[in-house]
Parts: structure tokens; C-alpha cells; sequence
């Protein structure tokens, strides 16, 4: 299949069925374009590994003489909020897709994604996402408002089969997924290993979902990652038994509770048929589950008695947790919180409203599930996007992504280890069109696995950033006058404040220019998107640019979102983030270890919170090369309030401007640190902070942490 095949696949969205019915193309067509596209995809593997002898100019000519053009942006299907409930489906499958490589080599590999629909719309005529499952993208964007509540009825519905390199339990022992290249024996995890349980790559067919920049409980069935959500088993017609028709009623006596403010927090919360059904689904799955070569036998099952299912939910039971094992399907629920002035049962913190996401956040497999694609756009709207309305005539969701069917540690030794390609909305380099002056609204996540997306300034558009992360810009910080902003990772002490690092998110108002063309959007010099200025047919022409909004027109800043104050914080702590090489010997290069304080993700509780509190932490990166770390805490957002960066500033520490900016991802300079102001507010409970370099994450730069309350009944008499 030639790239601009695969280009063509990646923008016919309404065809489900159309790559599926696609006949190869002759094979001397399909070999001489792979014998030139490989060409350039040496020349670039070598350009990465030997910048002296072969320049960026010549890779990126050969990479644009490989590359097909652009074809038309392709907006992602909605799950919209209806009557202040948000009802989705969504679904992990699985399925052979076809893409473009490093190089604009087409690869193919089976890959998993989610696949959703709304459940409020009528089953006739409903829509599915996505609309051609043979090629990647994002998953459907959900769209809510604050206060309203969110319910989710996830299905796990993976074919294992196609996945037996990947084993989902085992905290110990050899469970990490295995890479075998001829000559060179075991390339990863290594024979001895080099990296083991739980910090290597593994469990890639469990899944659960973190909401990111969510501002909600990380317990129970809300903003859980904890969780750990098993494939359904297969009937003997293949089919999967848990599906939306065998839960409906069970999630929907969950949705019902979670409507009323409750939701399962012990095992024994659950409604009495799942609690039974899910014990005899992980009991069979314990009882039948190989286990390092080992078949089970009637009554002598092969996994370890620890890492049996059902006997890892007894400890938590035990412990009054909920388990986090669970079979084919889960039901998230939360209302957004919303904060009012006049409110006195106001939460502390309120819901931020603005561009957030969600993806999938099963350790080990963080990373190549969000390489398959598994994320999407999570819009929450308020009083600051009814303010911003007027000012613009389209909306438009970019969701930034890298596909891999494989990760590249587990790529075949001399396979190209460059970083794979940048999609938008699952397309190469698209086009998205503009009218001559119209103003539109684009928000931008950047939900790929690991890359950087350090935008240029824009050429002929002119853009003015509104939020970053989600969060509002205070006015003070919203520049109209600034029309040319580029985002550098790490971001810079003085304005403009934004960046778009992994996890990152901007959102901008973008004006395009009174003459027709094409211009070029870009990051580090590479082509990110074509913005095409013409004429729409049948619109009416807008005969003014149209103009953003000043300062007085700009959202005014929500109480809650004010300044952190100095004075409130009475905890104190450093993190060191660090990459170091790996002592292992062996006769192919081996991956560094990712640490925080010298350690790699343990399981254990590392950092403990008091509910309320607000803490003064200081971010070190330990490196004084290599990556920028992105450091990202779940549930709470957090302000920057001094930057050291040895690039900048003459490598001076400088205090940021306030009012400072509130972000949920920060990217931490090499060689230098940064300075956080956050407060643990509203919710306790066990989640995590870490490195949103996902690779990094799965191979241990994560830690645990835990906000609890000193508040308690008990009074001593």
C-alpha cells in the first residue's frame, strides 16, 4: 500500500468500511515505492544518530520527496452532554492498521483503539467513531459543561489472541513483553533482564482511563488509574460476553447511585450481580491463564497464588480498598465540579473549564496504547467559552498524535529509531481551511506518546493564546497585541507562557489573513498543518479581518484560580528527575533507567499530602542533556512560579510575573529546575505524579502519591 494510500484512508471518514475493501496494489509498485521510501528512512535513521555527516536540510528534502500531501482535516467525532448527563459508550478494540512510519514509510500492525458512540442518541441511524477502523486516530471527543455529570460504560472488548507477546499480571517474574532479533537474541527486556516488573513494558491489552486536567476524586469510579480492566472472554461464536446489553442494568443501578453523589468505594458497593459475575469472571481467568510456559491443569492453576486475580481484590478487600482487577468492562461516573461566588457549599478549587483529555493509563502499556491511539479531546465549557464565543466563527479540536504498531525499544535491531511521525485529528500534515479574515478557535492537545511540539511563529496567520492546560489565562496575561507567539519546550520564564510538551495543551484564537494561500503551521522547522485561505462556497465573504478581544472583553478569571499565596504553605519538598545509563552489558545498545529520587516506581506511597495543604515544591532535572521531563500530577493544577534554565536567562533562576499561569504539565529543563506553588484541595486518595515522557513512565519515572485527612470523629475524654 503506497503512502498516499494510506494518506487517502486516513482522511475518507465517511466510508467505514472503505480500507477494509482496498486491494493491495501490484507488488512492483508496492517494492519500488518501499525501496525509495526506505532509502529516505535510512537517510534519516543515520541523519539522528550522525548529525556531523549528513545535514537536517538533506533529511527533510528527502522526507518531503517521500511524503504525499495533505489531504482535507477531519473533525473527530462529539459525545455531547444532554440534559446535563454525558452518556458515551466507548470500547477498546482491536484491528490491523495501516500507517505512515518514520520516513513516510507505510507500516501496518495490529493495534488497539477506542471505538465509541453517544448513548443517549437513538440506536437507529446512531454514529459510530471511528469511521474507518483499518487506519489510526484519535478516540471521540467528549464534549460536557460544568455540573454536568459524566457517565462512561468502558468496554474492554481485545482480542488477547492477537496480542501473545503482552502478559497483563505479574508483578513478578518474567512478564515483560519480549523483543527477539535474530543474532542478537532477546533485545528487550534482555536475557538475563535488564528491566523487569512493573517498570517495563507490559499488560498492553488491560486498560482503564485517566481524565487528564480533570479536577475530580481519584477514587472509587471516577479518575481512577489504578484500576486494572481485564478483556472480555469470547463466547464460542467469538463474540465478547461482556458487552453493553449484559451490563446495562448493572451500570445503569451504578449511574444511578453516582447520580445521587454515591459511587462503589468497597467491593461490597457494588450492585450483588457484579460483585458475583466479576468473581467468577476472574476466577476462571485465574484458573485458566499460562503462566511462563506452564499450562493450568483441573484444579492446579499456573499463575502464582500472589498473582492470581481474585486473591490480589481479597488483600484489597481486606485492606477496605476497591480491588482494582476487573473483567471486560468498568462504568465511570463524575459530575465536573462548578464553582459559584454566591456558593457557600462551593468545592475549593472548582473545575477549571477549558481543553482537557482523556487516554488510557494502565502502567506499563501507558505508552503504546497511546502510540495505537487511545485519546481524545475532553472539552469542558463555561463561562469562559461563552465569553470567547462571539469572537469567532468555527471551533476547531487538533489532537496531536504519534502512531507505532510497535514501540521503538521493541523494534527489530536497525529498524530506523527516529520519532515517529506527528498525525493531527489521524492525518499527516492536513489541510485545514480558513475564510480570508475569519477568526477561529483552535484548541490543541498534544496527546503524543513522547514528542515535543515546540510550535514556530505562525507565517501569515495570527494567533493569540487564550489558556494553557485547560486553564483560562488570568487578563492581565492575555496579550491581543501579541499575534506571533511561538511555544518553546521548556517553556520560557517571561511571556509568552505557553509550551507543548507531551500532555500539554494551548488553546488559541487564530486570524487569517485578508489574501488567499496556503501557509505552513510548523514546529522545529517540520510541517505540523497547512492552514488554506479561500473563499468557502456558499459563505459570505468577511470583508474585515475579524478582531480578538481586548483585555476588558477578555473572561474574567474565576475566584478560585487566583494567586497561591506564599504565606499559606507549610510543606517543602524536591523531586529529581533523572536518566541515567543502565549498567547492563550486552552486545546491543541498552535503554537508560528512568528515576525519581533515584528510584524507579515501586508501588509503594512516596509522597503524602494533607488535605487543604499548600505545598512549595521544587522540580530538579538531573541531566544536563536530554529530554526536558514533563512533570504532570493527577487531580490538582499547579502554578510556576520560578524557572531555572541553563539556556536561558544566563542560567539565572528568575521568579515568574504574576499573576501566574496554572498548568497540569510542566516541562522541566535539563540541567535546571523549576518551582511549583499547588494546593491539595477537595479530594483525598492515592493517584500519581510523573514523567508525561510515556516510555519514561512505563519504565519507572512515577511515583505514587497520596492526599489524606486530619479530620476524625474520635475526640479522647
Amino acid at each position: 500500500m503506497s503512502a498516499e494510500k494510506v494518506v487517502t484512508d486516513q482522511a475518507s471518514e465517511e466510508n467505514r468500511n472503505g480500507s477494509a475493501n482496498i486491494k493491495e496494489e501490484s507488488a512492483s509498485t508496492r517494492r519500488d515505492f518501499l525501496q525509495q521510501a526506505m532509502a529516505v528512512a535510512s537517510g534519516l535513521a543515520i541523519s539522528s544518530m550522525l548529525p556531523a555527516f549528513v545535514t537536517k536540510a538533506w533529511a527533510k528534502a528527502a522526507l518531503a520527496a517521500a511524503c504525499p500531501p495533505g489531504q482535507p482535516l477531519q473533525s473527530v467525532m462529539e459525545i455531547k452532554s444532554s440534559g446535563k448527563t454525558l452518556k458515551a459508550v466507548l470500547k477498546v478494540l482491536d484491528e490491523n492498521k495501516t500507517y505512515l512510519a518514520p520516513g513516510c514509510v507505510p507500516d501496518s500492525g495490529q493495534m488497539r483503539y477506542i471505538s465509541g458512540y453517544d448513548a443517549s442518541a437513538p440506536p437507529i441511524g446512531r454514529r459510530i467513531w471511528p469511521p474507518n477502523p483499518r487506519v489510526p486516530s484519535p478516540a471521540p471527543t467528549l464534549r460536557a459543561r460544568l455540573g454536568d455529570r459524566v457517565q462512561i460504560t468502558l468496554l474492554n472488548h481485545v482480542d488477547v489472541k492477537n496480542f501473545p507477546g503482552t502478559l497483563d499480571v505479574a508483578d513478578t517474574g518474567k512478564a515483560c513483553d519480549q523483543n527477539v532479533t535474530e543474532g542478537l537474541g532477546n533485545t528487550y527486556p534482555g536475557d538475563p533482564s535488564f528491566e523487569n516488573p512493573p517498570n517495563c513494558f507490559h499488560g498492553s491489552s488491560s486498560t482503564n482511563l485517566h481524565f487528564h486536567g480533570t479536577h475530580i476524586s481519584p477514587s472509587g469510579i471516577s479518575d481512577n488509574v489504578l484500576l486494572n480492566i481485564r478483556p472480555s472472554p469470547r463466547g464460542r461464536d467469538g463474540k465478547p460476553l461482556v458487552n453493553e446489553q449484559s451490563v446495562a442494568a448493572i451500570f445503569a443501578a451504578v449511574f444511578a447511585n453516582c447520580a445521587h453523589g454515591h459511587q462503589p468505594m468497597l467491593w461490597t458497593d457494588w450492585p450483588p450481580a457484579w460483585q458475583e459475575w466479576q468473581k467468577k469472571l476472574l476466577l476462571a481467568y485465574d484458573n485458566s491463564t499460562p503462566w511462563q510456559g506452564q499450562s493450568p491443569t483441573p484444579g492446579n492453576p499456573a499463575l502464582p497464588h500472589d498473582q492470581q486475580l481474585w486473591v490480589q481484590n481479597k488483600k484489597e478487600m481486606a485492606q477496605h480498598q476497591l480491588p482494582q482487577f476487573y473483567i471486560g468492562a468498568f462504568p465511570n461516573c463524575f459530575t465536573i465540579p462548578e464553582w459559584k461566588a454566591s456558593d457557600p457549599k462551593n468545592p475549593v478549587m472548582g473545575q477549571a473549564p477549558g481543553t482537557h483529555w482523556y487516554h488510557a493509563h494502565k502502567h506499563g502499556s501507558t505508552a503504546l496504547n497511546l502510540a495505537n491511539g487511545m485519546a481524545g479531546a475532553l472539552i469542558i465549557e463555561g463561562d469562559y467559552d461563552d465569553k470567547l464565543r462571539p469572537f469567532y466563527t468555527k471551533q476547531q479540536v487538533l489532537v496531536l498524535q504519534q502512531y507505532g504498531a510497535v514501540l521503538p525499544l521493541l523494534r527489530a535491531a536497525g529498524v530506523s529509531q527516529a520519532s515517529d511521525l506527528i498525525f493531527v485529528n489521524g492525518q499527516y500534515t492536513p489541510l485545514l481551511q480558513m475564510n480570508p479574515n475569519e477568526m477561529q478557535f483552535w484548541r490543541l492537545v498534544n496527546a503524543c506518546y513522547q514528542a515535543a511540539v515546540p510550535l514556530d511563529q505562525p507565517n501569515g496567520i495570527k494567533w493569540v493564546q487564550t489558556a494553557q492546560d485547560g486553564v483560562q489565562f488570568d487578563p492581565r496575561n492575555y496579550d491581543p497585541s501579541d499575534t506571533n507567539a511561538k511555544f518553546s519546550v521548556p517553556a520560557k520564564s517571561k511571556a509568552p507562557f505557553g509550551s507543548f510538551a507531551p500532555g500539554n495543551r494551548i488553546d488559541l484564537l487564530v486570524q487569517a489573513p485578508s489574501t488567499t494561500g496556503r501557509f505552513n503551521v510548523t514546529y522545529g522547522g517540520t510541517l505540523l498543518l497547512t492552514v488554506d485561505v479561500r473563499q468557502e462556497t456558499g459563505v459570505s465573504p468577511i470583508t474585515a479581518p475579524m478582531p480578538f478581544p481586548t483585555r476588558p472583553e477578555f473572561p474574567k478569571m474565576p475566584g478560585f484560580l487566583a494567586d497561591l499565596k506564599f504565606g499559606d504553605v507549610k510543606v517543602r519538598r524536591d523531586l529529581h528527575f533523572a536518566t541515567t545509563p543502565n549498567p547492563s552489558q550486552r552486545n546491543f545498545p541498552v535503554p537508560p533507567i528512568h528515576t525519581i529520587d533515584g528510584k524507579q516506581f515501586s508501588g509503594h506511597i512516596d509522597q503524602t499530602m494533607l488535605l487543604g495543604g499548600t505545598e512549595e515544591w521544587t522540580l530538579y532535572n538531573d541531566n544536563l542533556d536530554g529530554a526536558a521531563h514533563p512533570f504532570h500530577i493527577h487531580v490538582n493544577p499547579f502554578q510556576v512560579v520560578e524557572i531555572k534554565d541553563p539556556k536561558q536567562n544566563g542560567g539565572a533562576s528568575v521568579r515568574t510575573p504574576t499573576p501566574w499561569v496554572w498548568w497540569d504539565n510542566f516541562a522541566i529543563p535539563p540541567g535546571g529546575y523549576v518551582k511549583i506553588l499547588t494546593k491539595f484541595a477537595d479530594f483525598t486518595g492515592i493517584y500519581v505524579l510523573h514523567c508525561h515522557i510515556l516510555d519514561h513512565e512505563d519504565r519507572g519515572m512515577m511515583q505514587l502519591v497520596q492526599v489524606v485527612t486530619n479530620t476524625t470523629t474520635m475526640t479522647h475524654k
